[in-house]
This record gives structure tokens, C-alpha cells and sequence, in this order.
């Protein structure tokens, strides 16, 4: 009995540091986040992979024409003609007031297609640019997102300049509001120097680091563009610099389903290219969802309540600093927004064991499905198209 006793503090007290640890970077991340300086004379050229029905490229391309520094040019790549996302790009480039323009890459055969699509675009980059700025489709940026991307490269502080997205609730859905959760504490925990951790909706190089990357190389037999363009800049010794202030909105629409699947993907990515980062997580959530079950096997006594009561403070408080950011940030969650997540926040058990079955069902890598695309990983720069659905 007395070992059983010690064993289930021990899995409360690794739990409440967990969520201790957790709640901690969330408060520091608040205290220093501030809007970034900006630099108004730069050029800079974008680069958008797209696929799909892209129903959020009206909203995005309208946001890229209010940024205080304007683009260049604006370089969408699609894979294909009969990709849906070509006539939807094509129908709305001549609604910009700066440059865009419609590349068809072709299908990918050894790397993600979105890493082909901007393979393809890279390749229409001249030497006039100052900086190329990879994004993703579903981001919301704001009127100083560029600008905030391209000083650092600028004025050389920096050669590559990168961010984190922050999940905007757009349907009241419960997937929707799960991701917003898991990935919104995630958004805030430090990024150390050695985890390497690159995001794809917002990577901005400078000229001379896109010639030195050789991104071509880079990403041409990868599975994802962000963590292998970070791995080769650190051996290379260029300078990464993660922005706090540049957590983008990010568009979240998806049910339940669509949701898991979305977050068992990100972390096979993390599994196959992050695999410490990857066993770091599985770490802290296992031992969390440990405390909980031992909880509710152990109520009512005294020790299980303590612990439920104080596991759940923490919750509580991480939303509440969760909702400082995001005033900060001007992206503040409407009040029924607010009510659910703090709701989700009561009920972290439940979080927890759905963010759990998405880390321990991305153990498995050897088949990855990506949108339309069902890719064969053997290793991180052996993948293959295995099946590809076509388009209507």
C-alpha cells in the first residue's frame, strides 16, 4: 500500500509540474510579446503552394494588399490544371494591385507536392528580390505580417525568419475548438535552439540564404518543407530567428475527423523529422492522462481531489493567459468562443487523451496522407507517391 501511495504522488507530482511547466511559458510568452519594429522598403517575393478548393485565398489575398510593406510578387503554385485551386487562383490574381502569378508545377513523384509546388515557384525567383516568403493558404496575417517577416532579413539581423500559427475558431465545431486548444498551448511554449522548430505558413529567407539552402536540394525528397530547410540552415551556420510576435491567424473550419487527422499528420511529420521532440511530447501528455486516470480510479479520496482540483486550476489559468495573448495579438475569441474553450479547459481529461491517441497513432510513418495524396515514408528524405485521388 505504501508504494501504490508514493507511486500515485509521484504520477500527481509529474503531472502538476507538466502543467505547472506549461502554464509558466504561457506567462512569459504574454509578458514579452509586443508588436514587432517594421522595415518599408524591402522587396520581397511570396510564394503560396496551393491545392484544393482554397476557400480561404479571397480573404488571404485581400489581407496581402492591406500589408504596410506591399509585395513584390506574389508566386501561386498549383500541381495541376485540373487542380480545383488553378481556376480559383487564375480567377482572383487580376483582383490584386500587385503582381501574381499561376505556376503549374506538376505532380510529385519523390517529395510532398506542396514541397513540388514550391520547388516550381523558386525557380521563377530573380535576383531583384531581397527576401522570398513561404506561406500557407489558411493564415490570416496581419497588416505588419511582412513587414515583421522581412526586417530581420533586412537590416541583417537574420537570415531566416519564421513564426507559429494561432488556431482561429471560424465554426463553432467541436474539432475545430479541440485543435484551438492543443495547438494554441503548443504556440506558446519556448523555442529552444536545438528543437530547430521551423513553421511552413510563415518561413522568410534572405537572397543569399535561398542561394546557399539550394532548396531545390533541400526539399526535393522530403515530406515537409520546414524542418528540412532548418536542419540544412543550421549546418550551414545561418542565423534562424522565431519571432514571438509573429503567431498568424490561422483559419480552423474542420470537423472532429478532419481535425484528428490534421494533428495525427503534424505529428508523423514531427515523428520522422523531430523524433525527440516528437518522444518529448508523448512524455508529457501520457503522464498527464496517467494522473487522470488514476484520479477518477482513486476519488473520492483526498489525494485524487487535490490533484483533479489543482490540475484543473492550471488548466484554467493556461485559457485565461491563453486569452491575454490573443488580445494582444487583436485576435481576441468572440465571448461564445471564449465559454467553450474555457469549457474545454475544465474538461482537460478529455483534451488530453485526444491530443494523446493523435501523438501515439503518428508512431507509425511508413504511410502518410496528405490531402488527395497518400505518400510512402521509408525515411526522412525517401518518400514516394503511393496513391493519388483524382480531382472530381
Amino acid at each position: 500500500m505504501q508504494i501504490a501511495a508514493v507511486l500515485l504522488g509521484l504520477i500527481y507530482a509529474a503531472a502538476l509540474l507538466v502543467s505547472l511547466l506549461s502554464l509558466t511559458a504561457a506567462i512569459v510568452f504574454w509578458k514579452f510579446l509586443g508588436k514587432p519594429r517594421s522595415h518599408l522598403a524591402a522587396r520581397a517575393t511570396l510564394i503560396l503552394p496551393l491545392t484544393g478548393a482554397a476557400g480561404n485565398l479571397e480573404r488571404l489575398l485581400a489581407a496581402l494588399a492591406a500589408q504596410t510593406l506591399a509585395p513584390q510578387r506574389l508566386l501561386i503554385a498549383v500541381e495541376s490544371e485540373q487542380d480545383p485551386a488553378y481556376r480559383r487562383a487564375l480567377a482572383l490574381s487580376h483582383s490584386c494591385d500587385f503582381p501574381v502569378e499561376v505556376v503549374v508545377a506538376g505532380l510529385a513523384d519523390a517529395c510532398a507536392q506542396k514541397c513540388w509546388n514550391q520547388i516550381a515557384a523558386l525557380r521563377r525567383v530573380d535576383a531583384q528580390n531581397e527576401a522570398v516568403v513561404l506561406l500557407d493558404a489558411d493564415i490570416a496575417p496581419p497588416p505588419w505580417w511582412l513587414s515583421a517577416v522581412v526586417t530581420p532579413l533586412a537590416d541583417g539581423s537574420a537570415d531566416l525568419v519564421t513564426g507559429y500559427r494561432w488556431p482561429l475558431v471560424e465554426r463553432q465545431a467541436l474539432g475545430v475548438h479541440l485543435i484551438a486548444a492543443i495547438d494554441r498551448s503548443i504556440a506558446v511554449l519556448p523555442r529552444f535552439p536545438w528543437a530547430r522548430a521551423a513553421w511552413g505558413g510563415t518561413l522568410a529567407l534572405s537572397a543569399s540564404a535561398l542561394r546557399a539552402l539550394e532548396l531545390d536540394k533541400t526539399i526535393g525528397r522530403t515530406l515537409t518543407d520546414d524542418c528540412p530547410i532548418n536542419d540544412r540552415a543550421a549546418s550551414l551556420g545561418l542565423r534562424v530567428l522565431t519571432r514571438r510576435a509573429l503567431l498568424v491567424p490561422t483559419h480552423l473550419r474542420s470537423g472532429l475527423g478532419d481535425a484528428w487527422r490534421f494533428g495525427r499528420r503534424q505529428y508523423q511529420i514531427i515523428r520522422i523529422y523531430r523524433p525527440k521532440l516528437w518522444l518529448l511530447a508523448f512524455a508529457a501528455i501520457t503522464i498527464r492522462l496517467a494522473a487522470w486516470v488514476a484520479i477518477i480510479e482513486s476519488l473520492p479520496s483526498s489525494g485524487a481531489l487535490t490533484a483533479a482540483v489543482a490540475l484543473l486550476a492550471l488548466a484554467l489559468a493556461g485559457a485565461f493567459v491563453q486569452q491575454m495573448i490573443a488580445r494582444r495579438l487583436d485576435c481576441a475569441d468572440p465571448p461564445s468562443v471564449r465559454i467553450v474553450q474555457l469549457g474545454l479547459a475544465i474538461g482537460k481529461p478529455i483534451v488530453d487523451l485526444v491530443h494523446w491517441t493523435m501523438i501515439v497513432s503518428a508512431f507509425r510513418t511508413g504511410s502518410v496522407v496528405w490531402g488527395h495524396v497518400t505518400y510512402k515514408v521509408r525515411g526522412p528524405f525517401a518518400i514516394q507517391v503511393a496513391q493519388r485521388i483524382p480531382w472530381g
